[in-house]
């Protein structure tokens, strides 16, 4: 190549690659203006822009200022509501957790045990939600009726701060035979229904503010629509967080009391095989002994049934006998009367058939028998 024509490609080359540099470092700064001009670069004014530029864009609004209720606006209210949520009112995430204990109680003084209970939740803070007593009646000697081997079955509401204070004071009641407790971990549960209420409340707000803007009637109709599901999803959140914030503020115990003779030992001792074996004889006898027990009260309860019911077998009986004799005499009488008739002679002319029976004893005999 000629060195005259090599000069003029040289300069076109580094004009063309200086051109290229220009453009690059041009497009850097264009997106770094972009980027600082955005609203996300200002978190204070992206709430204040974002139901403006994303949910209800200008552009979508009539000439009369009505909005039109589409598909796609439904859609923005639902992506800026929950956009928003997450952003603003954050849950508080310390746990929350609901406890619950059940209590078996033995006592020998059935009313001062029952007397000591709601005494005891009285001074915790709590109250009693559900109460029964219940007990075997029986009939005295002088006609009057006693209530024995009572029981009793109470849920009550303790408050949460105190509920390890409540179960530890159960033993003052009573003998404790079995007691347990259980917390169930309502953190994700609670945090989702406040989140999910934030974010109804956000459409709520959006919603009458659509209505006010908004002039034609199927747009009104559907907003009005769409505001009463709302409103329903929100008072059904309240309740459910109404019922939790109950829960985790009392928590709940459910309390047996059993009215007894004796205590069931609950206290853990090493005994010999003597004692083993002289503390089955014992707990045999004294079956064997509380079982007659029983079964004579049994009896002496059916006894007035049983005379009766005596009673009117033995007139049965009585009535079966006479009838059977009645009628054992009725027909020896009828044989005796037969007997005594005279023996009427044959009628001339007439024959008379006899019928002979065959005597069982002339039946012929089998060989060898």
């Amino acid at each position: 190549m000629n060195r005259t024509h090599a000069i003029p490609a040289l300069l076109l080359c580094l004009l063309l690659l200086a051109g290229c540099l220009t453009g690059c470092g041009a497009s850097a700064d264009f997106a770094a203006d972009t980027i600082a001009s955005s609203p996300m670069a200002s978190p204070a004014d992206n709430n204040s822009s974002s139901y403006q530029n994303s949910a209800l864009p200008q552009e979508r609004f009539d000439q009369d200022g009505s909005f039109p209720m589409t598909e796609t606006a439904y859609d923005d209210i639902e992506s800026g509501s929950t956009a928003e949520a997450a952003e603003d009112n954050l849950p508080d995430f310390a746990e929350k957790i609901i406890y619950s204990g059940y209590v078996t109680i033995e006592t020998t003084a059935f009313d001062s045990a029952v007397a000591a209970l709601e005494q005891t939740v009285a001074e915790l803070g709590g109250f009693i939600q559900d109460a029964s007593v219940d007990g075997r009646s029986v009939r005295r000697a002088d006609g009057s009726t006693a209530v024995v081997d009572r029981w009793a079955n109470y849920t009550v509401r303790i408050p949460a701060a105190r509920f390890n204070d409540f179960l530890s004071r159960t033993g003052s009641i009573g003998n404790v035979t079995s007691t347990s407790r259980s917390a169930e971990n309502v953190t994700s549960q609670y945090t989702d229904y406040q989140a999910r209420l934030d974010s109804l409340t956000i459409q709520e707000e959006r919603l009458l503010d659509m209505l006010e803007q908004s002039g034609e009637l199927d747009s009104l109709i559907a907003l009005e629509e769409r505001l009463s599901e709302v409103r329903y999803e929100i008072e059904s959140i309240e309740r459910s967080l109404r019922n939790l914030d109950q829960r985790l503020s009392y928590s709940t115990v459910t309390l047996n009391i059993q009215e007894v003779e004796v205590y069931t030992p609950t206290a853990t001792i090493t005994r010999s095989f003597g004692e083993k074996l002289g503390d089955a004889l014992h707990d045999g006898w004294n079956g064997f002994v509380r079982g007659l027990q029983n079964l004579m009260l049994v009896l002496a309860a059916a006894l007035p049934a049983l005379v009766l019911l005596a009673a009117i077998a033995v007139v049965v009986v009585l009535i079966v006998r006479r009838s059977v004799r009645r009628s054992r005499a009725a027909r020896q009488a009828q044989l005796e009367a037969h007997a005594a008739q005279p023996a009427q002679p044959p009628v001339p002319g007439r024959e008379t058939t006899y019928v002979v029976s065959p005597d069982p004893a002339d039946k012929p005999k089998k060989k060898g028998s």
